[in-house]
């Protein structure tokens, strides 16, 4: 699928592009992504992560004709250094999958890649943007807030490898 994206604020850093035409094996590519880039992490972040990733990958259908979400990757000479999503939830945003592996941090992508799909939704009109994380991600929740999201929930749920909080977060596009 061929996107058009909203043009970049301020540009890419050196000899880094961004993609968001979806290829065969992308979806394999944003798990793959999520284990690299949590697996230091710590436990949580264990075996049964990367299946739970797969599963909001196949439930957003991004390979499925009509919808307005789009992914980003972030790659650098033929490598993928982090991604970003931007799901469509019924004319409403959900950032997803923002993750970089561990020697790309620090060079601005995470920034870039929120950026990029803040941009996007606000292009398609949409009201407001929201995501769901959990405790101990620091840098992650920084920059979150650093953006202009705010916590909406905090609750102790059922996550993929038992109980843990899940952090709802959002952040309205609309001026005023």
């Amino acid at each position: 699928m061929s996107h058009s994206t909203p043009p970049l604020k301020g540009g890419l850093p050196a000899g880094i592009s961004l993609r968001s035409a979806w290829r065969p094996g992308d979806a394999d590519l944003i798990v793959d992504l999520h284990r690299q880039g949590y697996a230091s992490e710590g436990d949580r972040f264990g075996p049964s992560f990367p299946g739970y990733v797969r599963k909001t990958v196949d439930e957003a259908g991004l390979d499925a004709p009509g919808h307005h979400s789009r992914v980003w990757f972030a790659e650098r000479a033929g490598e993928t250094l982090g991604c970003a999503a931007m799901i469509d939830r019924n004319g409403r945003g959900q950032l997803r999958w923002v993750v970089l592996l561990p020697a790309a941090r620090g060079l601005g992508l995470g920034k870039l890649l929120l950026t990029t799909a803040m941009d996007y939704a606000a292009a398609q009109g949409w009201p407001d943007v929201f995501l769901e994380t959990t405790d101990g991600l620091g840098p992650s929740m920084q920059l979150y807030l650093a953006h202009g999201f705010a916590v909406t929930s905090d609750t102790e749920v059922e996550l993929w490898d038992g109980p843990g909080r899940m952090i709802v977060m959002a952040r309205s596009l609309q001026s005023g």
